[in-house]
């Protein structure tokens, strides 16, 4: 029996990733986008659903950072006669790192460099609980409320990885997150990383600026340090960047109180629920009575432009 005070509906998709979508819910009772939740669904029983039960795990143990985003807990409902794990993870109204590129250029070097710190401080919690996260990227970090505050997102390919030689991936992926921030180029690919990387050493002059002009040495120094960090004699450790002089030229006590506590919508704990978005019979048939009419108003659409050639 479905009770209205434990329901939540899916609003609207927020995006497609390697493991399924990625929904906006919210309280049946409520259309309060405020407290909306971020639910990652897959079918039971598909590998996409193994690969989100692992991410759970994860992000279970990884509880506690403020710059990791929020797991609430697990779900399993039926949803239109599928049974459906949902993955329950605080929501990012101000989207992506990378949507906030596009929409707003490159970004300053003062929160350029807030941000560094904030990715650097989430990927040492992640580093020293045993773990690698393998996949940093812009749009893997989120922005929260004013533009202060950024948490590190999908877990999907990380592991249990306690070697320096893995955990230098993850310092070299925040050299090219914070590379495209000050460019405001958003498409820095493998291939432009490895030739910016010979420009470095003085194998390639290229034709390509890579780094603006206009950017301080302490920037692009700070860049070089990262990417680099796997070039034996100048690895650097996390908390060796952490205090890195980019970082420390604009990081005060202050910056600590940005951090934002989550409301949790199920209660301070780990939830581990069951059809908090199963749907009704009625609900059932009425999505195949829509699809039916989809299909017929195409055909309909169809058949008047073929008769209209």
């Amino acid at each position: 029996m479905i009770t209205t005070d434990k329901r939540w509906i899916k609003q609207y998709v927020l995006g497609v990733g390697c493991n399924g979508p990625v929904y906006l819910a919210t309280h049946s009772s409520s259309n309060n986008y405020s407290e909306a939740v971020a639910v990652k669904s897959a079918e039971i029983g598909t590998d996409e659903c193994s690969v989100l039960r692992e991410e759970a795990k994860i992000l279970n143990k990884l509880k506690g950072s403020p710059y990791i985003v929020r797991c609430f807990g697990e779900d399993q409902s039926t949803e239109y006669s599928k049974c459906t794990y949902n993955l329950l993870l605080e929501c990012a109204h101000s989207g992506t790192l990378l949507h906030f590129i596009l929409w707003n250029g490159k970004i300053s070097e003062q929160v350029a460099a807030i941000y560094a710190y904030q990715l650097l401080m989430g990927i040492r919690h992640i580093h020293n609980k045993g773990y690698i996260h393998g996949d940093i990227k812009l749009t893997n970090i989120l922005i929260y409320p004013d533009n202060k505050l950024i948490k590190i997102a999908d877990f999907g390919s990380a592991k249990e990885e306690k070697s320096r030689e893995h955990q230098v991936f993850d310092i070299c992926s925040v050299g090219c997150v914070v590379a495209k921030m000050l460019t405001g180029k958003g498409s820095w690919y493998a291939e432009q990383i490895d030739e910016y990387k010979r420009q470095i050493w003085g194998f390639d002059m290229g034709d390509e600026q890579f780094i603006d002009i206009g950017l301080s040495k302490m920037a692009e120094n700070f860049v070089i340090d990262c990417l680099l960090c796997d070039v034996p004699g100048r690895s650097l450790s996390v908390d060796e960047l952490i205090n890195h002089p980019f970082i420390q030229n604009v990081i005060s006590t202050e910056n600590e109180h940005h951090m934002m506590n989550t409301h949790n919508p199920f209660g301070d704990y780990w939830v581990l629920e069951r059809d908090l978005f199963s749907t009704t019979y009625e609900e059932w048939k009425a999505k195949i009575r829509r699809s039916i009419n989809a299909q017929r108003k195409e055909g309909y659409t169809c058949g008047l432009s073929t008769t209209s050639l």
